[in-house]
């Protein structure tokens, strides 16, 4: 039944395609690009470009496998997006995300800002609980 839940997304850009930048990207060592291994970024490049084909509602709407997985508010992970959001025009109610890349228990932490995907941290290794 969880997967059945819609994520959270701006429905202003729900048809238009994701884009991702990482301006926002953590400088955290543990949580950086800078941190991956060379077989690492080439599947997290291809993983993004992949996303890039779809609308924000396509993916939104993907099995959570394959998607996005909101993040509840107050939680470590939550928190730990927020403090990266540098948005000025934040919602009144904040909508966070991870997805994953199929390596292991790779994840990628961010928030929806217009139809781009601002990507917060890198979870390489699985230390971000959630």
């Amino acid at each position: 039944m969880a997967d059945l839940t819609p994520t959270k997304i701006d429905l202003e850009y729900a048809e238009s395609k994701i884009i991702f930048l990482i301006c926002d990207c953590s400088l955290h060592k543990d949580y950086s690009f800078w941190k991956l291994t060379r077989e690492q970024a080439t599947k997290f490049i291809d993983r993004l470009k992949h996303v890039e084909k779809l609308t924000w509602s396509e993916f939104s709407s993907a099995p959570r496998e394959k998607a996005l997985t909101p993040e509840k508010s107050g939680t470590k992970s939550f928190n730990m997006i927020d403090e990266q959001n540098t948005a000025p025009e934040r919602f009144a109610e904040k909508h966070y995300f991870h997805f994953r890349v199929p390596i292991g228990i790779f994840r990628i932490f961010g928030y929806q800002k217009k139809q781009y995907f601002c990507i917060t941290h890198i979870d390489r290794d699985g230390r971000v609980h959630h």
